[in-house]
């Protein structure tokens, strides 16, 4: 195995999970993050919530890491996540990888893609979650 590359953060509030992802992901980094999000969110199950993030950073991953990411959605759709939304600046690569790798809306679960973070906060408060990601986005690596 090989060592991870990539780096996320996750933040569980209230009915909303915060998400940050940077750098280019292996296999590796994709498996060590399911495994972390699941334990952060497992109290959510069964609740209807959201997650929210920020992909301005990441810079795309190897095609092997799809499919544990592919699993990883269905796993948070079923669970209870009814909205979901992007956050990045226009990039035809992040949105070929992230479009072949989580749906965009099936069944309760809704996802959408902003360029703007205060466009996606109001597209959630206009859903019911009300978002507070300021101390989380002054917590990252600069």
């Amino acid at each position: 195995m090989f060592a991870v590359h990539g780096d996320w953060r996750i933040l569980v509030k209230n009915n909303y999970v915060l998400q940050w992802f940077s750098g280019c992901w292996n296999e590796e980094a994709a498996i060590q993050y399911c495994r972390e999000f699941r334990a952060e969110t497992e109290h959510l199950q069964g609740t209807q919530w959201a997650i929210f993030s920020y992909f301005d950073e990441w810079e795309l991953g190897v095609p092997e890491m799809e499919s544990h990411l592919i699993e990883h959605c269905q796993q948070f759709k079923n669970s209870g996540c009814i909205k979901d939304c992007h956050v990045y600046s226009p990039s035809a690569w992040k949105n070929m990888q992230l479009e072949n790798i989580v749906p965009q809306s099936e069944g309760n679960y809704e996802r959408r893609v902003f360029v703007e973070a205060a466009e996606a906060i109001a597209w959630m408060k206009s859903c019911g979650f009300s978002i507070e990601a300021d101390e989380f986005l002054n917590s990252l690596p600069k």
